[in-house]
């Protein structure tokens, strides 16, 4: 079991190391984490499953991405006889390809009498891992096996321990298990210049427990043994897995001829590969003389087509380019390729013609097979114009053509890139990539659409992209090749080659009107972020300002245009008949995106296109503005990031869009994050407004009306809303003035359709301040359908139950004082909170308060009954409009005891499911309530209590 914390992922949708405040979030979460799995390990290591449930449970939600903590869980719910445990050993096993999981799901299923998913499971095992020296519970991997390869009908069982194939049963006869030699074999890691030597790490996924032997070879073949000697642990994309260190100073390369190579094991050469770190070192930056292209005779053209891994995925794009451009040249470079599908198809794809085949006898990287490509296609077709394209492309029709025809539009186009899903700087629809790859029929769509709305098109870019790279003949002439001895495996190759050709005075264009699908990726695995690092670097230093460049191209955008028109055109395809009705909506979640969700599915359901605009906060750099665009969502499966209105400068195009999608009305949910100009977008449209009230931010720029106290501010008039802005600022980044927000709010309010709150005591708060305001009050929920409560067990202890996030308004500070009060006080009483707190860490402190973490949307009702309260709690000191964490905490099956404020006061007394407290009690008095309370008898009513009647004697 490993001692490490979960890896550092960042929350959900934040952007790693951006933002300051987002950096503040995700250091606190791996905090939280660290603690949460140190208390899980405690807890088993006491004997209390239970105890160690919840806290793995909550690592988990604080590092969804990291495997190890799920892992844990898993094992601990096979030991628990949870019914959920196959399932979950099944997901880790699929999603990190993990031994441990793979022998755990086998073992689960055969003592479960399930013998073929055991084989299955065992099988998978077998495929890609090393037979393991033992079991975690020390028995023999071997017995294991032989039992459920016996139980599911098998002779015996085949795998790999050490290099060597191992087993029971007598070859030939049905055994399970077909080891892939390639797989297991396989090692992940990074070489790196460190000066005069070199440094990086290793790890062989097959044998995690192994340390990996590598082998020093320089260019006369002197060999020398090397065992990595640093623990680094496992990387983000293999979290099971140990990496180990390991570096070379310049003494043990004294007398050796460089560049070296690293061999592992299997004589592999680690990625990074062939290295000389003297060059290296000795890099300075490029300079080559400029000259004036002249733009020559078209030449045919030649795609080129390295290859390493993916049979797949290779006979994918192999069978597209031949449909997109049937009677070009296609020469494949298979580099040494590990995989016997991939040689197979390949040798077939060359038998039928289809192909010219190039075969390396040993793996060079993607810049060399590159370069012996482009060299073989020169033979075939000399003088060729080349297409280099990664093996894992999908190209639609006549894109290769189109891409040709771009070549010339220009005497100094060295190359051209289309557009692609995963391209960095010409990723579409996204700009920094990450969108998922479509099929060939999508990808066909989508590129038919770009060609329509963007043309022959080109835009300058600083560098072009190899997935999908066509090189003009006489920038290869001028240029040459791509640097192969300084970028090894691959991976910034095309830049440095784009950065000499525009030294040399060459520029490089992007095609904004053709798309090619690129899945990404699929060559290097784990090793992709060590060696993009890497190479990183050495383009940094031979082309000193290169990060800054594409920095500076990022921020211009060209491709911004571009890139609006197809999501454009993607969006009016979506439209429907009967109109559309615009929705405006802050993007911070809770229960305003549970609301407007609810609506958008509603008005879809009546026929009617939902559009919602939201403000994108994220300026170019990371950094989080308080104001932004509006961003439009249609709440469908495709995302439109690049339909981004400015109210103050682009509302002309806006309300453009808007018209023609036929909008009907404009539904205000809440305008925090939104430049005040889109308040003037029912007026442009010419059509009703409505204003649906979540909150108090028409007349308090706090928004929840707590003041700097951090409680309930009474509701003064303007010179009390001005002294509390002094002092505990504003939650609005609008700057303006109490008085002059309360006069626009009334504005708006006067020519508004209709204004709608959730509950009588939100209208009635805003009759207070809009005199002679018409409020139509519709809840957010039916307090008529519940389920009856459980009443509280008499006697002590109880468990108290809490919902959603906890913050200032929402009582932090009281439910803080009542967990220190029980503790001090010793009293049986201990809280839950199902959800997340502005501090969890001073919560779990008290040793009284354990939380959650955050849950999905339809998860906290089995957090709620899983938790074992007597009672719900509601600490929340402002005037809710409603509070959804009141319907969850019922829907548990909770009586509910809250504050005399809000919304959720008038709910708890109107269904008679709890009780109400004098806001403002002191913590003893709460806890000493939530001890003792019992729901009255059916037939009595019992008053309100009251600071009197809670008084002592």
């Amino acid at each position: 079991m490993s001692t490490l914390p979960p890896g550092r992922n960042p929350p959900p949708a934040v952007p790693p190391g951006t933002d300051a405040a987002f950096a503040r979030v995700r250091d606190r979460r791996n905090d939280e984490a660290v603690d949460a799995w140190r208390r899980a390990r405690l807890a088993i290591a006491a004997g209390d499953p239970a105890e160690a449930a919840f806290w793995l449970d909550r690592v988990c939600r604080l590092a969804p991405d990291d495997g190890r903590p799920r892992y844990e869980r898993a094992l601990l719910r096979a030991a628990t006889g949870d019914p959920e445990a196959a399932a979950a050993l099944a997901d880790i096993a699929t999603r990190f390809d993990h031994a441990g999981a793979w022998i755990a799901l086998a073992r689960l299923r055969h003592a479960a009498g399930a013998h073929d998913e055991a084989a299955a499971a065992l099988a998978e095992l077998l495929a890609r891992h090393e037979v393991p020296p033992a079991l975690d519970d020390g028995g023999r991997f071997e017995t294991l096996a032989t039992a459920i390869a016996r139980a599911a009908g098998f002779a015996g069982w085949r795998g790999i321990a050490e290099g060597r194939r191992v087993g029971d049963g007598p070859d030939g006869a049905n055994l399970l298990g077909a080891p892939d030699l390639a797989a297991i074999r396989h090692h992940d890691g990074i070489a790196m210049p460190a000066g005069q030597g070199i440094e990086g790490w290793v790890a062989h996924p097959a044998a995690p427990w192994r340390v990996p032997r590598l082998t020093l070879v320089d260019r006369a073949g002197t060999r020398r043994a090397l065992t990595p000697r640093r623990r680094l642990g496992p990387s983000d994309q293999r979290p099971f897995v140990e990496r180990h260190g390991f570096r070379i100073g310049p003494a043990r390369l004294a007398g050796l001829v460089p560049p070296f190579i690293l061999e592992t094991a299997s004589g592999a050469a680690l990625a990074g590969t062939p290295i000389d770190p003297a060059a290296l070192a000795a890099l300075k930056p490029a300079r080559i003389r400029r000259r004036r292209p002249v733009l020559p005779p078209r030449a045919p053209l030649c795609a080129v087509m390295p290859a390493y891994r993916d049979a797949a995925a290779t006979a994918d794009a192999i069978a597209s380019f031949r449909r997109a451009a049937p009677r070009c040249p296609l020469v494949v470079v298979d580099d040494a390729s590990p995989e016997p599908a991939l040689v197979r198809l390949l040798d077939e794809a060359a038998a039928a013609g289809r192909i010219a085949l190039r075969r390396h006898r040993r793996n060079r990287g993607f810049p060399a097979a590159a370069n012996a490509g482009i060299a073989a296609a020169r033979r075939l077709v000399p003088g060729c114009d080349i297409l280099l394209l990664n093996a894992d492309i999908l190209l639609p029709p006549r894109a290769p053509a189109r891409l040709h025809a771009a070549l010339y539009r220009a005497p100094d186009i060295a190359s051209v890139t289309p557009l692609s899903n995963e391209a960095t700087i010409m990723s579409y629809p996204a700009r920094q990539g990450g969108n998922p790859a479509p099929d060939l029929a999508a990808t066909t769509r989508l590129d038919a659409l770009a060609r329509r709305v963007n043309g022959a098109a080109l835009v300058d870019i600083p560098t072009a992209i190899g997935f999908c790279m066509a090189i003009r003949h006489d920038a290869l002439d001028a240029i040459g090749g791509f640097d192969a001895a300084l970028f090894a495996q691959g991976y910034g190759e095309e830049n440095d080659w784009c950065r000499r050709a525009a030294l040399a005075g060459w520029r490089h264009a992007g095609a904004p009107g053709i798309f090619v699908a690129h899945r990404g990726g699929a060559s290097f695995g784990a090793t992709t972020a060590a060696l993009c690092a890497r190479n990183l670097a050495v383009l940094e230093r031979r082309h000193p300002g290169y990060a800054a460049l594409i920095a500076a191209h990022h921020e211009a955008d060209p491709l911004r245009d571009a890139r609006r028109r197809l999501d454009l055109a993607r969006f009016a395809a979506g439209r429907v008949r009967h109109g559309a009705v615009a929705l405006v909506a802050h993007d911070h979640g809770g229960g305003i995106a549970r609301v407007v969700a609810a609506r958008m599915a509603a008005l879809r359901e009546a026929g009617l296109r939902p559009i919602l605009l939201s403000p994108d906060l994220i300026r170019a750099d990371g950094s989080i503005a308080g104001t932004g665009p509006a961003r439009l969502a249609d709440g469908g499966a495709e995302p439109f990031p690049n339909l981004v209105f400015d109210p103050r400068t682009g509302m002309r195009a806006l309300v453009a869009l808007l018209r023609r999608e036929g909008v009907r009305h404009v539904e205000f949910h809440h305008t925090l994050g939104h430049d005040p100009a889109i308040l003037a977008l029912p007026a442009r449209l010419g059509v009703p407004a409505d204003h649906v009230v979540h909150d108090y931010a028409h007349f308090c720029k706090r928004v929840n009306l707590i003041g700097p106290a951090r409680r309930y501010c009474g509701e003064p008039g303007i010179d009390g809303c001005e002294t509390c802005l002094v002092a505990a600022g504003s939650a609005l980044a609008d700057p303006i003035a109490p008085a002059a927000l309360r006069a626009r709010s009334a504005a708006a309010f006067a020519v508004a359709r209709r204004v709608a709150a959730p509950s009588a005591d939100a209208a009635a708060r805003l009759r207070r301040h809009f005199p002679g305001l018409a409020v139509a009050v519709t809840p957010w929920e039916d307090d008529d359908d519940l389920p009856p409560p459980r009443p509280p067990a008499p006697g002590a202890p109880r468990r108290i139950a809490l919902a959603g996030g906890i913050g200032p308004a929402k009582g932090f500070d009281v439910l803080l004082a009542c967990a220190r009060d029980a503790a001090a006080r010793a009293l049986p009483l201990s809280f839950v909170l199902a959800g997340t707190s502005e501090d969890d860490a001073a919560l779990i402190a008290t040793g009284r308060v354990r939380v959650t973490g955050a849950y999905e949307e339809g998860e906290a009702q089995a957090l709620l009954r899983g938790a074992g309260a007597a009672l719900g709690f509601l600490p929340s000191i402002w005037p809710e409009t409603w509070c959804f964490a009141l319907g969850e905490l019922w829907r548990a099956g909770l009586y509910v005891l809250g504050f005399d404020i809000g919304a959720p006061a008038a709910r708890i007394r109107a269904t008679r499911r709890g009780d109400v407290l004098p806001l403002g009690l002191p913590p003893a008095r709460i806890n000493d309530i939530l001890l003792a309370w019992q729901p009255p008898a059916p037939a009595a009513r019992p008053p309100a209590l009251t600071a009197a009647s809670l008084s002592p004697a």
